[in-house]
């Protein structure tokens, strides 16, 4: 425990658990205006945290962004990812003189959006949904759904179905010079011409195009979505940021030579007819078998945090010590709260595969997890907190918890274990057009979701935890 210059009775310190001092450089903090002659700056650091690893089998997603592929590592696990997507059509397709050439399934991913071996290949299908997904959806997808014995793709479409194959590496297929320079890579399926000739013709007919405006009705009588399945490789899981149906085609007009005399010409073009987007429905399916290293540590006590749809750690934090403290050191001083932090110290688990701690932590109540991914929420710094993972001290801080402690200590004696009861779970952050692969244009955070997009673990310290608390107080004399 540091010992800082000026400190209260050390009394005080040893019975509650917290060092105390004045500090003349503390004055522009919050709060340091109840205070003209004299104030303290109280520093709580040593109250006990209780934590343990608890199954997490299941996470609603909630991102575009999905995972395709398998890995294994010996003291991670078995993760094999297939994702299921919706697309939103297009409201604009030029009907004029056009001809198709072919189509593709275009999978966008980081070029360092990946897990494992860079030259591991990874071979999917495409596959037509043959229903309407569900929502909300989840990464056990179709366990627990009527899905499950009826299925919810067509294995084995027509001729001219959105089906197809197609196989990629870490570097992407066929990367040109400007290709290489962009940090997005792509992978391609080739699908059926008479697929891409289905949707050209439902934008041309009158009665459907008013359909490509609505995605729900598009869904419900053009076109379902796709299951992109992992059909071999086991040595990569990738990140893909975006699922496009891309269209090549020519298009035939008149246009002014250089001496100005109108000839016919033939353009080489390509557009796309649909994407993936947070107004339509996707899911990644997860298949996740831990090791036994991981069930091992858990069963030992230890705060094992794994992801994605495997194990959250639940926290007791504890509030009403914290409380006591607080009055124990106020006593009848005027006092304003200026701060509360927490800081919870971490160790990552060695696998092999370049598996590493999650980058963003969520701590919310226990009983609100699920309405917080459900309602779509941000952290409210009352019941609700987020950390980012700091590689060079091996720690998560859930920043400022004032707001939290103050609502705390205005419920008194009606706490309850739900108050104090928080579930820690990896999350990503959720930004509403944040960039494409041609230029960054900012961002927006608009949600948190469940870590799918990647596999992370990470053990989790309690015994080295840390809350500070600081606060002004004025002796009444």
């Amino acid at each position: 425990m540091k010992q800082l210059p000026l400190c209260l009775a050390t009394a005080i310190a040893l019975t509650v658990g917290f060092t105390a001092c004045d500090d003349s450089a503390s004055m522009s903090m919050p709060g340091s205006s109840l205070v003209e002659d004299q104030f303290s700056i109280v520093i709580t650091d040593t109250f006990k945290i209780y934590s343990k690893s608890v199954l997490n089998p299941k996470v609603q997603s909630r991102t575009t962004t999905q995972l395709l592929g398998a890995i294994d590592a010996p003291t991670y696990g078995t993760l094999r990812a297939d994702y299921i997507a919706q697309l939103f059509p297009t409201t604009s397709i030029d009907t004029t003189g056009v001809e198709l050439d072919s189509v593709k399934l275009q999978l966008v991913f980081e070029k360092n959006g990946f897990i494992g071996d860079s030259l591991a290949p990874i071979g999917f299908d495409v596959y037509p949904l043959s229903v309407e997904l569900p929502y909300p959806i989840y990464s056990n997808f179709p366990a627990d759904t009527e899905f499950a014995s009826t299925g919810f793709y067509n294995p084995t479409p027509g001729a001219d179905d959105c089906h197809g194959h197609g196989i990629f590496t870490a570097g992407g297929l066929s990367i040109s010079e400007e290709t290489a320079g962009s940090s997005y890579r792509f992978a391609y399926a080739n699908l059926p011409l008479g697929f891409g000739q289905k949707i050209f013709d439902a934008f041309r007919n009158p009665t459907t195009r008013q359909m490509f405006n609505n995605p729900d009705e598009f869904v419900s009588n053009i076109f379902p979505g796709i299951y992109v399945k992992a059909t071999y490789g086991s040595g990569r899981v990738t990140r893909i940021t975006d699922t496009r149906l891309l269209v090549y085609y020519t298009k035939t007009e008149r246009l002014p030579n250089s001496d100005g005399v109108m000839i016919d010409s033939v353009r080489h073009l390509f557009t796309y007819y649909m994407s993936t987007a947070p107004e339509v429905v996707s899911n990644t399916n997860i298949s996740l078998e831990m090791s036994d290293n991981i069930t091992r540590m858990a069963d030992e006590g230890r705060s094992v945090i794994l992801s994605p749809a495997g194990r959250d750690v639940d926290l007791y934090f504890p509030i009403q010590n914290i409380i006591k403290a607080y009055d124990k050191s106020t006593g009848s001083s005027l006092s304003m709260i200026n701060t509360m932090s927490f800081e919870i110290a971490c160790d990552s688990i060695a696998n092999g595969r370049g598996i590493t701690p999650p980058t963003y932590l969520l701590m919310v109540l226990k009983k609100d997890k699920d309405k917080f991914f459900a309602a779509n929420k941000l952290p409210d710094d009352v019941t609700s907190f987020v950390a980012t993972f700091n590689k060079s001290t091996m720690t998560y801080s859930f920043g400022n918890m004032r707001s939290y402690l103050t609502e705390m200590i205005a419920k008194g004696d009606a706490i309850t274990a739900e108050d104090f009861t928080f579930t820690i779970t990896p999350v990503s952050m959720v930004s509403e057009n944040s960039s494409s692969y041609y230029a960054t244009s900012g961002s927006t955070l608009s949600g948190l979701s469940p870590m799918v997009a990647m596999p992370s673990m990470v053990e989790l310290l309690p015994e080295d935890a840390k809350v500070t608390l600081t606060f002004s107080k004025q002796q009444l004399k």
